[in-house]
């Protein structure tokens, strides 16, 4: 069961076109691997799979969709902050392949990740709660529960409204990490993130997958140590800030929308890769063959 919230849910907008790009592209190799799919939709459908139709249940419907479905393994893909409850629902009848619910819960959280990874030692993008000594210092205002680039902004205060934290504003280049968690630690692609500056707003518009950097073996090493201290499982992404460190911005404790490019320059399949961080055994590495970017609008 691949299960997506926007495309069962029915939301409008971006959400619902990188929606329906990553189930397919899930559905996709799932298929090629020989197994039977089946995925919850508000009204869109598309090549791999069956539908079962959801329209206008919302989100309770998705939810007690998701702990009444007998399938053998299932894969959620939804905003972080109610991630955590679908997967619950999820893990009543079937096996997770994603992230645990206890998890995605404190990746939902970006206070507390964030504390959590600095703790260890890991480099993140500070949370601030007072103007520095020098007054041209910038800051990310943030929501605390939020998904992607949604609701950030850029300013020169650190006074951030409830519901948000702020962040120091680190210089460099906008990276993720795509990456599966079994056995082992299996790194896929460094992707370079196309954002968007728009006056004090932040927004992603897409990837180029891979990104070839010499800093490979420090950004690898970052996402690793940042993935044990959160305890991901399944695909998962992290994004980050690369200037004087590689500085966590963000974690996804999910399969993200790098997997649409991924899915085209990767040899093996997500599906088997996925399948076997819960099965099996994961492979050393992986191979990558050439590179590709998209926009939002090529979806």
């Amino acid at each position: 069961m691949l299960a997506e919230y926007a495309v069962a849910a029915g939301l409008g907008g971006t959400y619902i076109l990188e929606g329906m790009a990553m189930l397919a592209t899930l559905a996709g190799s799932f298929q090629r691997c020989g197994h039977e799919i089946l995925y919850p939709t508000s009204g869109p459908t598309i090549k791999a799979g069956k539908p079962i139709s959801l329209k206008g249940s919302g989100t309770d419907g998705f939810r007690d969709f998701l702990a009444r479905t007998e399938a053998d393994a299932g894969l959620v893909i939804a905003p972080d902050d109610v991630l955590p409850e679908f997967l619950e629902a999820l893990e009543m009848n079937t096996a997770n392949l994603g992230c645990s619910p206890e998890a995605a819960r404190l990746c939902a959280d970006k206070l507390q990740s964030t504390l959590k990874l600095k703790m260890a030692g890991v480099p993140v993008a500070d949370v601030v709660d007072k103007p520095a000594a020098c007054g041209c210092t910038r800051y990310v205002i943030k929501p605390r529960y939020g998904c992607g680039s949604e609701g950030i902004r850029i300013t020169s205060s650190p006074k951030a409204p409830d519901g948000f934290i702020s962040t120091r504003y680190a210089e460099g280049i906008h990276l993720s990490t795509s990456f599966i968690v079994g056995d082992r630690f299996l790194p896929i692609t460094i992707n370079r993130q196309l954002i968007e500056f728009s006056r004090d707003a932040i927004s992603y518009n897409g990837s180029q997958v891979p990104y070839n950097t010499p800093r490979a073996e420090e950004i690898w090493d970052v996402s690793r140590r940042a993935s044990e201290v959160l305890g991901l499982k399944g695909y998962a992404g992290i994004d980050m800030v690369v200037g004087d460190l590689p500085r966590v911005v963000d974690v996804n404790p999910r399969p993200t929308t790098s997997m649409i490019g991924i899915s085209k320059v990767m040899r093996e399949d997500l599906a088997d890769l996925i399948l076997r961080s819960m099965f099996g055994s994961l492979p050393a590495k992986i191979g990558i063959e050439g590179q590709i970017i998209f926009t939002k609008k090529d979806l």
